[in-house]
Protein backbone atom coordinates (compact mmCIF):
# COMPACT_ATOMS: atom_id res chain seq x y z
CA UNK A 1 0.00 0.00 0.00
CA UNK A 2 1.59 3.37 -0.96
CA UNK A 3 1.99 5.76 2.05
CA UNK A 4 0.10 9.01 1.77
CA UNK A 5 -0.99 11.78 3.61
CA UNK A 6 -4.18 10.82 4.53
CA UNK A 7 -3.61 7.10 6.15
CA UNK A 8 -6.04 4.66 6.47
CA UNK A 9 -6.75 3.61 10.02
CA UNK A 10 -8.14 -0.28 8.88
CA UNK A 11 -6.82 -2.18 5.61
CA UNK A 12 -9.25 -3.74 3.51
CA UNK A 13 -8.87 -7.32 4.94
CA UNK A 14 -10.50 -10.33 6.59
CA UNK A 15 -11.06 -9.34 10.47
CA UNK A 16 -12.07 -11.91 13.35
CA UNK A 17 -15.10 -10.39 15.30
CA UNK A 18 -17.66 -11.28 17.94
CA UNK A 19 -21.16 -10.26 16.28
CA UNK A 20 -24.23 -9.59 18.45
CA UNK A 21 -26.50 -11.56 16.58
CA UNK A 22 -30.11 -10.66 16.55
CA UNK A 23 -32.76 -13.12 16.68
CA UNK A 24 -35.32 -13.66 14.01
CA UNK A 25 -38.50 -13.91 15.80
CA UNK A 26 -37.54 -11.62 18.76
CA UNK A 27 -35.31 -8.66 20.24
CA UNK A 28 -32.58 -10.90 22.13
CA UNK A 29 -29.78 -11.09 20.69
CA UNK A 30 -26.12 -13.46 21.32
CA UNK A 31 -22.27 -13.46 20.67
CA UNK A 32 -20.78 -15.28 18.62
CA UNK A 33 -17.58 -15.76 16.82
CA UNK A 34 -16.88 -14.97 13.23
CA UNK A 35 -15.16 -12.99 10.71
CA UNK A 36 -15.99 -9.43 8.78
CA UNK A 37 -14.63 -9.22 5.17
CA UNK A 38 -14.08 -5.32 3.95
CA UNK A 39 -12.78 -5.07 0.34
CA UNK A 40 -12.05 -1.88 -1.59
CA UNK A 41 -14.53 -0.89 -3.65
CA UNK A 42 -16.89 -3.57 -2.04
CA UNK A 43 -20.44 -4.18 0.61
CA UNK A 44 -19.13 -5.98 3.76
CA UNK A 45 -19.89 -9.23 4.61
CA UNK A 46 -19.56 -11.61 7.41
CA UNK A 47 -19.92 -14.75 8.71
CA UNK A 48 -21.03 -16.20 12.67
CA UNK A 49 -20.94 -19.52 13.75
CA UNK A 50 -21.77 -21.27 16.90
CA UNK A 51 -25.15 -22.59 18.17
CA UNK A 52 -27.69 -20.28 16.85
CA UNK A 53 -30.80 -22.09 17.53
CA UNK A 54 -31.69 -20.38 20.13
CA UNK A 55 -32.15 -17.21 17.53
CA UNK A 56 -34.53 -18.92 15.30
CA UNK A 57 -38.17 -19.53 14.62
CA UNK A 58 -39.03 -23.22 15.11
CA UNK A 59 -43.03 -23.39 13.89
CA UNK A 60 -43.34 -26.59 16.25
CA UNK A 61 -41.20 -27.93 19.03
CA UNK A 62 -38.06 -29.94 17.45
CA UNK A 63 -39.14 -28.49 14.14
CA UNK A 64 -36.98 -25.87 12.36
CA UNK A 65 -37.29 -24.04 8.78
CA UNK A 66 -34.58 -23.03 6.59
CA UNK A 67 -33.29 -20.71 5.35
CA UNK A 68 -34.32 -18.01 8.16
CA UNK A 69 -33.38 -14.10 6.90
CA UNK A 70 -33.98 -11.02 8.79
CA UNK A 71 -32.88 -7.25 7.82
CA UNK A 72 -31.85 -5.24 10.41
CA UNK A 73 -31.08 -1.45 9.78
CA UNK A 74 -27.72 -2.04 11.86
CA UNK A 75 -25.61 -4.85 13.58
CA UNK A 76 -22.86 -4.76 15.63
CA UNK A 77 -19.11 -6.58 16.96
CA UNK A 78 -16.19 -6.15 18.96
CA UNK A 79 -12.80 -7.13 16.47
CA UNK A 80 -10.27 -8.60 17.84
CA UNK A 81 -7.99 -6.32 16.74
CA UNK A 82 -10.15 -3.68 20.10
CA UNK A 83 -12.11 -1.68 17.63
CA UNK A 84 -15.82 -2.07 16.81
CA UNK A 85 -17.84 -2.47 14.09
CA UNK A 86 -21.33 -1.44 13.22
CA UNK A 87 -22.86 -2.73 9.68
CA UNK A 88 -25.81 -0.50 7.70
CA UNK A 89 -29.06 -1.90 6.49
CA UNK A 90 -27.98 -5.46 7.10
CA UNK A 91 -29.67 -9.05 6.32
CA UNK A 92 -28.81 -12.09 8.38
CA UNK A 93 -29.17 -15.24 6.33
CA UNK A 94 -29.31 -18.47 8.55
CA UNK A 95 -28.69 -21.81 6.72
CA UNK A 96 -28.19 -23.88 9.24
CA UNK A 97 -28.26 -24.18 13.12
CA UNK A 98 -25.04 -23.57 13.18
CA UNK A 99 -23.52 -20.83 11.31
CA UNK A 100 -25.22 -17.31 9.76
CA UNK A 101 -23.70 -15.45 7.10
CA UNK A 102 -24.12 -11.68 6.66
CA UNK A 103 -24.23 -8.93 3.94
CA UNK A 104 -24.73 -5.10 4.47
CA UNK A 105 -25.00 -2.02 2.46
CA UNK A 106 -21.52 -0.69 4.38
CA UNK A 107 -19.74 -1.13 7.30
CA UNK A 108 -18.05 1.27 9.76
CA UNK A 109 -14.77 0.36 11.61
CA UNK A 110 -13.93 2.59 14.50
CA UNK A 111 -12.75 2.89 18.16
CA UNK A 112 -15.95 4.52 19.25
CA UNK A 113 -18.88 3.09 20.84
CA UNK A 114 -21.14 1.59 18.32
CA UNK A 115 -24.02 0.66 20.61
CA UNK A 116 -25.58 3.63 21.72
CA UNK A 117 -28.54 5.23 20.42
CA UNK A 118 -28.57 6.67 16.92
CA UNK A 119 -25.30 5.33 15.86
CA UNK A 120 -26.56 4.65 12.87
CA UNK A 121 -27.25 8.49 12.17
CA UNK A 122 -24.37 10.76 11.30
CA UNK A 123 -23.67 14.27 11.26
CA UNK A 124 -19.76 14.93 10.50
CA UNK A 125 -18.09 13.22 7.47
CA UNK A 126 -14.70 13.38 5.46
CA UNK A 127 -13.70 12.50 2.14
CA UNK A 128 -11.58 12.33 -0.78
CA UNK A 129 -12.61 12.44 -3.85
CA UNK A 130 -9.85 12.01 -7.19
CA UNK A 131 -9.27 15.57 -8.54
CA UNK A 132 -10.42 17.27 -5.52
CA UNK A 133 -6.71 19.10 -5.72
CA UNK A 134 -7.40 20.11 -9.10
CA UNK A 135 -10.54 21.62 -8.54
CA UNK A 136 -9.60 23.61 -5.33
CA UNK A 137 -7.40 25.89 -7.16
CA UNK A 138 -4.86 26.24 -4.10
CA UNK A 139 -1.26 25.13 -4.10
CA UNK A 140 0.36 24.87 -0.54
CA UNK A 141 4.01 24.99 -0.94
CA UNK A 142 4.61 29.09 -1.61
CA UNK A 143 8.47 28.93 -2.38
CA UNK A 144 11.37 26.81 -1.44
CA UNK A 145 14.47 27.19 -0.76
CA UNK A 146 18.20 24.92 -1.62
CA UNK A 147 21.43 25.18 -2.02
CA UNK A 148 22.67 26.85 -4.95
CA UNK A 149 25.65 24.15 -5.03
CA UNK A 150 25.94 20.85 -3.87
CA UNK A 151 23.43 19.34 -1.15
CA UNK A 152 25.11 21.25 2.18
CA UNK A 153 23.14 24.10 3.44
CA UNK A 154 19.51 24.03 4.16
CA UNK A 155 16.43 22.91 2.47
CA UNK A 156 13.20 24.45 3.32
CA UNK A 157 9.57 25.27 1.84
CA UNK A 158 7.01 27.74 3.06
CA UNK A 159 3.63 26.82 2.99
CA UNK A 160 0.89 28.85 2.85
CA UNK A 161 -1.63 29.63 5.58
CA UNK A 162 -4.57 30.18 3.47
CA UNK A 163 -4.82 26.60 1.86
CA UNK A 164 -8.06 25.57 3.72
CA UNK A 165 -11.45 26.49 2.06
CA UNK A 166 -14.78 26.54 4.54
CA UNK A 167 -18.46 27.30 2.83
CA UNK A 168 -21.27 27.41 5.26
CA UNK A 169 -25.15 27.73 5.61
CA UNK A 170 -27.42 27.36 8.22
CA UNK A 171 -27.55 23.85 8.04
CA UNK A 172 -24.34 22.57 6.45
CA UNK A 173 -20.60 23.03 6.38
CA UNK A 174 -18.51 22.35 3.99
CA UNK A 175 -14.55 22.46 4.46
CA UNK A 176 -11.66 21.58 1.90
CA UNK A 177 -8.27 21.04 3.23
CA UNK A 178 -4.80 19.17 3.04
CA UNK A 179 -3.44 16.24 5.28
CA UNK A 180 0.02 16.63 5.99
CA UNK A 181 2.95 14.21 6.46
CA UNK A 182 6.17 15.20 7.33
CA UNK A 183 9.37 13.05 7.69
CA UNK A 184 12.14 15.62 9.16
CA UNK A 185 13.60 13.48 11.91
CA UNK A 186 15.48 11.15 9.50
CA UNK A 187 18.99 11.91 9.38
CA UNK A 188 18.81 10.08 5.75
CA UNK A 189 15.64 11.39 4.45
CA UNK A 190 13.48 14.80 4.34
CA UNK A 191 10.25 14.71 2.50
CA UNK A 192 6.57 16.52 3.01
CA UNK A 193 3.48 15.66 1.48
CA UNK A 194 -0.05 16.67 1.16
CA UNK A 195 -3.66 14.74 0.83
CA UNK A 196 -6.80 16.76 0.12
CA UNK A 197 -9.57 15.80 2.10
CA UNK A 198 -13.51 17.56 2.48
CA UNK A 199 -15.20 17.86 5.56
CA UNK A 200 -18.76 18.47 5.99
CA UNK A 201 -20.64 18.92 8.73
CA UNK A 202 -24.83 19.30 8.92
CA UNK A 203 -27.24 20.63 11.98
CA UNK A 204 -28.95 17.32 12.17
CA UNK A 205 -28.01 13.85 11.70
CA UNK A 206 -29.13 11.48 9.19
CA UNK A 207 -29.78 8.04 7.82
CA UNK A 208 -26.05 7.08 5.48
CA UNK A 209 -28.43 6.54 2.54
CA UNK A 210 -29.61 10.13 3.36
CA UNK A 211 -26.15 10.86 3.50
CA UNK A 212 -24.63 9.05 0.48
CA UNK A 213 -27.11 10.55 -1.62
CA UNK A 214 -27.54 13.93 -0.63
CA UNK A 215 -23.77 14.44 0.22
CA UNK A 216 -21.11 12.11 -0.79
CA UNK A 217 -22.51 11.38 -4.01
CA UNK A 218 -23.52 14.62 -5.22
CA UNK A 219 -20.16 16.28 -4.13
CA UNK A 220 -17.76 13.23 -6.58
CA UNK A 221 -20.42 13.83 -9.17
CA UNK A 222 -19.35 17.87 -9.24
CA UNK A 223 -15.96 17.21 -8.75
CA UNK A 224 -16.45 14.47 -11.86
CA UNK A 225 -18.03 17.35 -14.26
CA UNK A 226 -15.37 20.27 -13.60
CA UNK A 227 -12.27 17.80 -14.09
CA UNK A 228 -13.86 15.51 -16.79
CA UNK A 229 -13.07 12.21 -15.63
CA UNK A 230 -14.96 9.19 -13.57
CA UNK A 231 -13.60 10.51 -10.04
CA UNK A 232 -13.45 7.51 -7.64
CA UNK A 233 -14.13 8.31 -4.15
CA UNK A 234 -10.94 7.16 -2.68
CA UNK A 235 -12.07 7.42 1.35
CA UNK A 236 -14.66 7.87 3.12
CA UNK A 237 -14.91 8.41 6.76
CA UNK A 238 -18.03 8.93 9.34
CA UNK A 239 -18.73 10.63 12.62
CA UNK A 240 -20.35 8.91 15.32
CA UNK A 241 -22.75 11.80 16.46
CA UNK A 242 -23.87 9.53 19.46
CA UNK A 243 -20.71 9.38 20.98
CA UNK A 244 -20.13 13.34 20.59
CA UNK A 245 -16.29 13.13 20.31
CA UNK A 246 -14.11 13.36 17.85
CA UNK A 247 -13.34 10.08 16.85
CA UNK A 248 -14.46 8.76 13.28
CA UNK A 249 -14.70 5.45 11.41
CA UNK A 250 -13.51 4.41 8.38
CA UNK A 251 -16.55 3.60 6.34
CA UNK A 252 -16.21 0.32 3.73
CA UNK A 253 -19.42 0.16 0.34
CA UNK A 254 -19.46 -0.14 -2.85
CA UNK A 255 -17.70 2.21 -4.86
CA UNK A 256 -14.62 3.50 -2.09
CA UNK A 257 -11.40 2.09 -3.49
CA UNK A 258 -9.68 2.61 0.25
CA UNK A 259 -6.67 4.42 -1.85
CA UNK A 260 -6.21 7.75 -0.63
CA UNK A 261 -3.81 9.66 -2.41
CA UNK A 262 -1.16 12.60 -2.36
CA UNK A 263 -1.16 15.62 -4.35
CA UNK A 264 1.41 15.97 -6.72
CA UNK A 265 1.91 19.35 -9.90
CA UNK A 266 2.21 16.40 -12.38
CA UNK A 267 -1.43 15.07 -11.59
CA UNK A 268 -3.13 18.31 -10.79
CA UNK A 269 -1.63 19.53 -14.45
CA UNK A 270 -2.84 16.72 -15.94
CA UNK A 271 -6.24 17.10 -14.73
CA UNK A 272 -6.35 20.45 -16.02
CA UNK A 273 -9.70 21.55 -14.52
CA UNK A 274 -11.25 24.08 -16.04
CA UNK A 275 -12.96 25.07 -12.85
CA UNK A 276 -11.06 26.31 -9.63
CA UNK A 277 -12.87 26.91 -6.36
CA UNK A 278 -10.75 29.21 -4.72
CA UNK A 279 -9.60 31.76 -7.65
CA UNK A 280 -12.91 31.20 -9.32
CA UNK A 281 -14.93 32.26 -5.76
CA UNK A 282 -17.07 29.16 -6.27
CA UNK A 283 -18.63 28.03 -3.49
CA UNK A 284 -18.82 24.22 -3.46
CA UNK A 285 -21.18 24.10 -1.06
CA UNK A 286 -23.53 26.13 -3.42
CA UNK A 287 -22.90 23.50 -6.03
CA UNK A 288 -23.80 20.59 -4.16
CA UNK A 289 -26.91 22.35 -3.06
CA UNK A 290 -27.55 23.25 -6.34
CA UNK A 291 -27.54 19.48 -7.37
CA UNK A 292 -29.75 18.54 -4.14
CA UNK A 293 -31.93 20.66 -5.65
CA UNK A 294 -32.17 19.91 -9.44
CA UNK A 295 -32.52 16.35 -8.03
CA UNK A 296 -35.21 16.85 -6.26
CA UNK A 297 -37.07 17.89 -8.91
CA UNK A 298 -35.85 15.27 -11.25
CA UNK A 299 -33.90 17.15 -13.53
CA UNK A 300 -32.81 15.59 -17.06
CA UNK A 301 -29.49 16.43 -17.27
CA UNK A 302 -29.19 14.33 -13.64
CA UNK A 303 -30.64 11.62 -14.82
CA UNK A 304 -29.18 11.56 -18.04
CA UNK A 305 -25.52 12.87 -17.78
CA UNK A 306 -25.34 12.63 -13.99
CA UNK A 307 -25.95 9.32 -14.11
CA UNK A 308 -23.51 8.08 -17.22
CA UNK A 309 -20.40 10.27 -15.06
CA UNK A 310 -18.86 7.09 -13.77
CA UNK A 311 -19.63 4.54 -16.79
CA UNK A 312 -15.73 4.92 -17.70
CA UNK A 313 -16.30 1.80 -20.72
CA UNK A 314 -19.50 3.10 -22.83
CA UNK A 315 -19.33 2.64 -26.32
CA UNK A 316 -19.40 5.55 -28.27
CA UNK A 317 -23.05 4.59 -30.04
CA UNK A 318 -24.37 4.82 -26.16
CA UNK A 319 -22.78 7.44 -25.21
CA UNK A 320 -23.73 9.07 -28.19
CA UNK A 321 -27.69 8.67 -27.97
CA UNK A 322 -27.61 9.49 -23.85
CA UNK A 323 -25.79 12.50 -24.45
CA UNK A 324 -28.50 13.50 -27.23
CA UNK A 325 -31.35 12.49 -24.44
CA UNK A 326 -29.26 14.60 -22.15
CA UNK A 327 -29.40 17.86 -24.48
CA UNK A 328 -33.31 17.44 -25.72
CA UNK A 329 -34.13 16.93 -21.96
CA UNK A 330 -32.75 19.83 -20.87
CA UNK A 331 -33.78 21.80 -23.36
CA UNK A 332 -37.51 20.30 -22.87
CA UNK A 333 -37.41 21.37 -19.02
CA UNK A 334 -35.43 24.37 -19.49
CA UNK A 335 -38.15 25.92 -21.71
CA UNK A 336 -41.27 24.79 -20.01
CA UNK A 337 -42.58 27.98 -19.79
CA UNK A 338 -41.86 29.36 -23.26
CA UNK A 339 -43.32 26.03 -24.49
CA UNK A 340 -46.30 26.88 -23.29
CA UNK A 341 -47.02 29.97 -24.41
CA UNK A 342 -46.25 28.26 -28.00
CA UNK A 343 -48.61 25.38 -27.09
CA UNK A 344 -51.49 27.81 -26.22
CA UNK A 345 -51.00 29.80 -29.25
CA UNK A 346 -50.19 26.61 -31.67
CA UNK A 347 -54.06 25.35 -30.21
CA UNK A 348 -55.68 28.94 -31.33
CA UNK A 349 -53.79 28.89 -34.44
CA UNK A 350 -55.13 25.47 -34.85
CA UNK A 351 -58.68 26.11 -33.86
CA UNK A 352 -58.60 28.97 -35.91
CA UNK A 353 -57.53 27.00 -39.18
CA UNK A 354 -60.03 23.92 -38.93
CA UNK A 355 -62.88 26.58 -38.06
CA UNK A 356 -61.88 28.32 -41.52
CA UNK A 357 -61.17 25.07 -43.48
CA UNK A 358 -65.07 23.66 -41.98
CA UNK A 359 -66.86 25.75 -44.76
CA UNK A 360 -65.45 24.16 -47.52
CA UNK A 361 -64.11 20.53 -46.61
CA UNK A 362 -66.39 17.33 -46.42
CA UNK A 363 -66.78 15.38 -43.07
CA UNK A 364 -64.13 12.94 -44.14
CA UNK A 365 -61.97 15.85 -45.06
CA UNK A 366 -62.50 17.82 -42.36
CA UNK A 367 -62.02 14.57 -40.20
CA UNK A 368 -58.80 13.97 -41.76
CA UNK A 369 -57.39 17.72 -41.47
CA UNK A 370 -58.15 17.25 -37.55
CA UNK A 371 -56.57 13.81 -36.66
CA UNK A 372 -53.36 14.92 -39.00
CA UNK A 373 -52.91 18.70 -38.08
CA UNK A 374 -50.39 18.44 -34.74
CA UNK A 375 -52.19 19.30 -31.80
CA UNK A 376 -48.35 20.60 -30.10
CA UNK A 377 -45.50 22.82 -32.01
CA UNK A 378 -42.95 21.23 -33.42
CA UNK A 379 -40.19 20.81 -31.52
CA UNK A 380 -37.44 18.52 -31.13
CA UNK A 381 -33.36 17.77 -31.44
CA UNK A 382 -32.64 20.55 -33.80
CA UNK A 383 -34.56 22.81 -31.83
CA UNK A 384 -32.40 21.80 -28.67
CA UNK A 385 -29.17 21.69 -30.12
CA UNK A 386 -29.71 25.40 -31.56
CA UNK A 387 -31.10 26.25 -28.23
CA UNK A 388 -28.00 25.38 -26.27
CA UNK A 389 -25.23 26.13 -28.94
CA UNK A 390 -26.82 29.91 -28.54
CA UNK A 391 -26.04 29.64 -24.80
CA UNK A 392 -22.41 28.69 -25.14
CA UNK A 393 -19.75 31.26 -25.35
CA UNK A 394 -18.53 29.44 -27.89
CA UNK A 395 -18.90 28.27 -31.76
CA UNK A 396 -19.79 24.67 -31.26
CA UNK A 397 -21.74 24.40 -34.47
CA UNK A 398 -18.10 25.27 -36.32
CA UNK A 399 -16.56 22.71 -34.49
CA UNK A 400 -19.54 20.33 -35.02
CA UNK A 401 -19.76 21.06 -38.85
CA UNK A 402 -15.49 20.61 -39.10
CA UNK A 403 -16.06 16.08 -38.03
CA UNK A 404 -16.19 14.34 -40.29
CA UNK A 405 -19.61 12.44 -39.42
CA UNK A 406 -21.67 15.32 -40.00
CA UNK A 407 -19.63 16.42 -43.25
CA UNK A 408 -20.17 13.24 -44.73
CA UNK A 409 -23.84 13.52 -43.66
CA UNK A 410 -24.21 16.71 -45.50
CA UNK A 411 -22.34 15.96 -48.78
CA UNK A 412 -24.11 16.47 -51.74
CA UNK A 413 -25.79 12.61 -51.40
CA UNK A 414 -26.44 13.05 -47.93
CA UNK A 415 -29.98 14.24 -46.39
CA UNK A 416 -29.02 16.87 -43.49
CA UNK A 417 -28.85 20.48 -44.38
CA UNK A 418 -27.02 21.69 -41.23
CA UNK A 419 -24.97 19.61 -38.26
CA UNK A 420 -28.25 19.78 -35.45
CA UNK A 421 -30.49 18.22 -38.39
CA UNK A 422 -27.65 15.87 -39.21
CA UNK A 423 -27.36 14.47 -35.21
CA UNK A 424 -31.08 13.95 -35.51
CA UNK A 425 -30.93 11.84 -38.90
CA UNK A 426 -27.63 9.86 -36.99
CA UNK A 427 -29.59 9.58 -33.84
CA UNK A 428 -32.96 8.32 -35.93
CA UNK A 429 -30.47 5.77 -37.60
CA UNK A 430 -28.99 4.32 -34.22
CA UNK A 431 -32.06 4.33 -31.75
CA UNK A 432 -34.09 2.07 -34.71
CA UNK A 433 -31.18 -0.15 -36.08
CA UNK A 434 -31.19 1.56 -39.42
CA UNK A 435 -27.94 1.74 -39.89
CA UNK A 436 -24.42 1.62 -37.86
CA UNK A 437 -21.93 4.48 -38.25
CA UNK A 438 -17.81 4.45 -37.81
CA UNK A 439 -16.59 4.18 -33.74
CA UNK A 440 -13.98 6.89 -34.48
CA UNK A 441 -16.23 9.20 -36.49
CA UNK A 442 -19.09 8.54 -33.67
CA UNK A 443 -15.80 9.46 -30.80
CA UNK A 444 -15.44 12.95 -32.57
CA UNK A 445 -18.72 14.09 -32.40
CA UNK A 446 -19.17 12.70 -28.36
CA UNK A 447 -16.37 14.38 -27.47
CA UNK A 448 -18.17 17.97 -28.68
CA UNK A 449 -21.28 16.95 -27.52
CA UNK A 450 -19.70 16.06 -24.24
CA UNK A 451 -17.95 19.48 -23.52
CA UNK A 452 -21.39 21.50 -24.45
CA UNK A 453 -23.35 19.32 -21.73
CA UNK A 454 -20.56 19.11 -19.40
CA UNK A 455 -20.20 23.01 -19.88
CA UNK A 456 -23.76 23.26 -19.56
CA UNK A 457 -23.96 21.55 -16.32
CA UNK A 458 -21.27 23.81 -14.75
CA UNK A 459 -23.10 26.87 -15.69
CA UNK A 460 -26.13 25.47 -13.76
CA UNK A 461 -24.36 24.68 -11.08
CA UNK A 462 -23.62 28.04 -10.55
CA UNK A 463 -20.21 28.85 -11.95
CA UNK A 464 -19.15 31.65 -13.97
CA UNK A 465 -18.25 32.14 -17.46
CA UNK A 466 -15.12 31.52 -17.14
CA UNK A 467 -15.06 28.55 -16.27
CA UNK A 468 -17.24 27.35 -18.81
CA UNK A 469 -15.27 29.23 -21.56
CA UNK A 470 -12.21 27.04 -20.19
CA UNK A 471 -14.43 23.29 -20.73
CA UNK A 472 -15.05 24.66 -24.52
CA UNK A 473 -11.70 26.39 -24.88
CA UNK A 474 -9.63 23.35 -22.98
CA UNK A 475 -11.53 20.82 -25.36
CA UNK A 476 -10.05 21.93 -28.52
Amino acid sequence: MVKTALKLRFAPDEYLVTWQLPSVGGDETLAAHGALTVEAGKPPKGIAHGDLDTLLEHPAPGVTGFPQRLSVPKLTGYMANGANVLLLNAQVNYWVSSQASIYAEAAVITLASVTGDGADRFKTFEIQVGGLDAVSGVELIKSTKFPKQGMSGTWSAEIGSDHAQTWEDETAKLTLSYNGTFRSFDPYAFRMGFSPVLRGELATAVPLRELLDDWISPIRRVVSIATGRAEELTYAALYLSSTGGDVHGQLFGSAITQEPYESSLEEVRKVSSPLRLKPDAVSLLEMTRTWQKMASVHHPLLETYGAMLHATDQHPRSRFLLLLQAIEGTYGFETKASFAKRLKKHAEDRDAVVKAASGSLNDKQLTFLQKNLGKRPPAGLESAINWLAKRLPDDVLSRLDATSLITSAKAPTGEAKNAPDALRIIRNDLAHGNRGYDVFELSEVVRILELMVRAHALELLGCPVSVVERVLTQGR
